[in-house]
Order: structure tokens, then C-alpha cells, then sequence
């Protein structure tokens, strides 16, 4: 992001993306937030407002998502049941007014990391079941470089990683 270069704390950046996250998926009726899902699924960006910022300039952010990791068939529902953990983890973790973490995806071995791979990822995510299936879902923030955009990247991750390993004496 040029111009200006609007600088956010991860606490504040994680509060804007549950809101717009909010209004767009859950709040929104369920005609407009399955389209929104049906644009999501192709993963390409799906503009979902314009900011203002303190020095004139406009973001636009977008949201975009990876649904490789998904185990079993995603639907609206599924989507929406993760988005719904996702946003539940995120605001009890910022109401508790504790420090948000974040890292940087590491890239797969002797793979680039690529332009749909966030830039910083919360440490929080939205676990859900449907038929058996264990899910994670994660969030994600990357700002274009070129051009005013901040892109809000839902992502699906292996959920194993998460799992406590079993003793096995």
C-alpha cells in the first residue's frame, strides 16, 4: 500500500476484518452472503468495502479464499459455520485485551510463497466438524504493495497439525 502507508496494530486489524467479516457474511442476508460465498469459492478477491483513510486516500479491501486444506465437500453452510467460529475465537480473544499473534506463512519446501498467501496470519482459529470431517479455519491479512488494497484471506488449514499427539506408552 502507497500514499500515506496506514499503519494498523494486529488488534485493530483483526477487530476491522471481524466486523466487515461480520456484516458481509453473517449479518448480510443469506441470498447476498452466498453469492459472496459463490465468488469466494472461484478464490478470486471479492471487494467487500472502501475505506477512508485520516489522509484523504481510499482502501479498498477485499476477501478472498483458500479452501484446498477442506476435508469433505464444502457448502454454504460449512463455510458459514467456520466463519462463525473463526469470528466467535477472534472476539474473545480480543476481548480479553490480550496480545493478538501473528506469523508469516512459511513457504512449502522449495516452493515460493505466492501472491494469495497472506502476509501475516492470526493465531486463532475457527475449528468446526460436518459428517465427521474436522476443519480449521484461519485468517489471514496481506496488503497490495502497487495499489490501495488490504486483502482479508480466510484460509482452511490442515487440521492434524492442531491435534495433541497420542502417548504412545
Amino acid at each position: 500500500m502507497q500514499k500515506g502507508q496506514t499503519t494498523l496494530t494486529p488488534e485493530q486489524m483483526a477487530t476491522l476484518a471481524v466486523n466487515l467479516l461480520n456484516q458481509s457474511l453473517l449479518e448480510a442476508g443469506r441470498t447476498q452472503a452466498k453469492q459472496l460465498f459463490r465468488r469466494l469459492e472461484t478464490r478470486e478477491p471479492a471487494p467487500l468495502t472502501n475505506l477512508k483513510t485520516d489522509d484523504g486516500g481510499v482502501i479498498r479491501v477485499d476477501c478472498q479464499l483458500d479452501s484446498r486444506a477442506f476435508v469433505g465437500g464444502l457448502n454454504f453452510s460449512s463455510f458459514r459455520d467456520g466463519v462463525l467460529a473463526l469470528l466467535s475465537q477472534l472476539s474473545d480473544t480480543l476481548r480479553a485485551e490480550q496480545p493478538l499473534r501473528t506469523f508469516s506463512p512459511l513457504p512449502e519446501q522449495d516452493q515460493p510463497l505466492d501472491a494469495d498467501t497472506p502476509a501475516r496470519l492470526f493465531a486463532v482459529g475457527g475449528l468446526t466438524t460436518h459428517d465427521g470431517n474436522t476443519n480449521m479455519l484461519m485468517l489471514g491479512v496481506r496488503p497490495e504493495a502497487d495499489q490501495p488494497v488490504l486483502k482479508l484471506q480466510l484460509m482452511y488449514v490442515d487440521p492434524t497439525q492442531f491435534q495433541a499427539e497420542s502417548s504412545t506408552s
